[in-house]
């Protein structure tokens, strides 16, 4: 007789074994803070909502933890830091999300992401952004291309989009400015390490380093054949807020915001309680490049300059369908003619900004249609406060008050212009911000007759 059972039935006994373990076990508990649920009680308390395959779902981080522990176990060479393989397991299950957005923040890439918000950081100056490459045939070495590749193995993920890191735009007096370097440049390699399959924080961390040390880029430039290698000395960055001059002999106003930092509100207000002071006729607001940064501050920063009546700012709407409504906080502070200048990389809370005047028809919109990131990033911290690392997670859509949704569509200029060549900011060679104040003293010419 053979002693082995069938293997169906051998399934259907370990099956059975573990549906029952499940049964009258106990969940894990929480921090060590609170008591333990049993598993049937959970799922009685949770009837309709939950099932059992949402309790069962625990099983690939079991597969994962097996896992872990036979490679520290079995591995030819000890491991001597098991937290690079847990970073490395992380971010290949984001990747597989193919969002470049969503990513893993290593503790020190999750301090620098918060010096950032602060406005103080060293490096060379350059704000980056991730973009999408066409999927065309390339030549290796070219660096138009970039297909994300799983972190743990190498492997190029099938049907993923390609994307590369690109330099939005350079902060005023930095390295990256004297470089020369341009928006638009996609950077192919920091030093001597490719730059295929990172993501924004990954690059910007290769870049960053001790104040005083040099870096190399390689960088692919439209129109120019070959790669360039760049050389720059790394300073201390402090990210302006905001910029502001007075044009046209003093009699309009130029705001611009470079980014949506902890600074954002505190800087644009004084800047605009100062132009109203100056009696300025009308007011240039440039969005161009700006990344975007955090919503609460674009939500303020809109309230400086909408109607008291103009109450919702933004609105996200994310798994399930669920809808929050985010409305002005602040009290308005410039109320006379606006015109709004965009581009390719405004991006994310400047499109929300832009979305909501242009709706609103509180200002005309003057560029390039913008970048098209309607998403919603939650931060989520992890493991211990002392030493915490964190998620960046897409959770929702952002929407204009009109309904709009910008994903991937962007904000659509009221008039459209495209960057000319040989550009130089706010000169007669941006032909972009010359369109801007053409419109605007018209604006302000209607409002003289009314």
């Amino acid at each position: 007789m053979n002693n082995h059972y069938p293997r169906h039935l051998t399934v259907f006994l370990t099956v059975l074994m573990l549906f029952a373990a499940f049964l009258i076990g106990y969940q894990a508990r929480d921090g060590g803070s609170r008591l333990a649920t049993p598993v049937w009680a959970s799922l009685a308390s949770n009837a309709g909502r939950s099932t059992l395959d949402d309790v069962i779902s625990l099983r690939p981080v079991q597969l994962f933890n097996e896992a872990f522990e036979q490679v520290q176990a079995q591995y030819v060479d000890p491991v001597t830091d098991p937290s690079k393989l847990a970073y490395a397991a992380i971010r290949g299950m984001l990747a597989e999300l193919d969002d470049p957005y969503t990513r893993f923040m290593d503790p020190k890439e999750f301090k620098e992401f918060r010096s950032d918000n602060a406005g103080r950081f060293a490096g060379i100056g350059a704000t980056l952004n991730m973009v999408e490459i066409p999927a065309i045939d390339t030549h290796e070495g070219d660096g138009t291309i970039a297909p994300i590749t799983c972190p743990v193995c190498g492997t190029t993920i099938d049907d993923s989009k390609h994307y590369r890191v690109n330099i939005v735009d350079t902060l005023p007096n930095s390295p990256a400015r004297a470089a020369n370097l341009q928006a638009g440049d996609l950077i192919l390699k920091v030093g001597e390490k490719p730059t295929d399959g990172l993501t924004v924080s990954e690059v910007a961390d290769q870049i960053r380093g001790p104040e005083g040390t040099k870096v190399t880029l390689t960088i692919a430039r439209k129109g120019i054949e070959k790669p360039l290698e760049v050389t720059l000395t790394r300073a201390q960055i402090e990210v302006p807020a905001v910029e502001v001059k007075m044009l046209e002999n003093n009699t309009i106003g130029y705001l611009r915001l470079y980014q949506f930092n902890e600074k954002t509100v505190a800087e644009t207000s004084a800047a605009l309680e100062d132009l109203n002071k100056k009696n300025v006729r009308g007011i240039v607001l440039d969005l161009r490049s700006n990344p975007g940064g955090l919503l609460s501050e674009c939500i303020k920063v809109a309230s400086l300059v909408l109607p008291s009546d103009n109450k919702v700012i933004v609105s996200t709407k994310g798994r399930g369908g669920h809808k929050d409504t985010y409305t002005r906080i602040h009290r308005q502070i410039y109320a006379g003619p606006l015109v709004v200048l965009v581009n390719k990389g405004s991006a994310s809370a400047s499109e929300i900004l832009a979305g909501a005047i242009k709706d609103y028809k509180r200002g005309t919109v003057i560029g390039e249609t913008t970048f098209g990131k309607a998403l919603v990033q939650t931060v989520i911290p992890l493991g211990d406060p002392r030493s915490q690392s964190a998620m960046a997670v897409t959770t929702a859509h952002y929407y204009t008050p009109s309904g709009y949704d910008l994903a991937k569509k962007g904000i659509q200029p009221d008039q459209t212009v495209e960057l000319g060549k040989d550009f130089t900011s706010i000169s007669e060679k941006d032909n972009q911000a010359m369109a801007a104040l053409k419109a605007l003293k018209e604006e302000i010419a209607k409002a003289g007759a009314r």
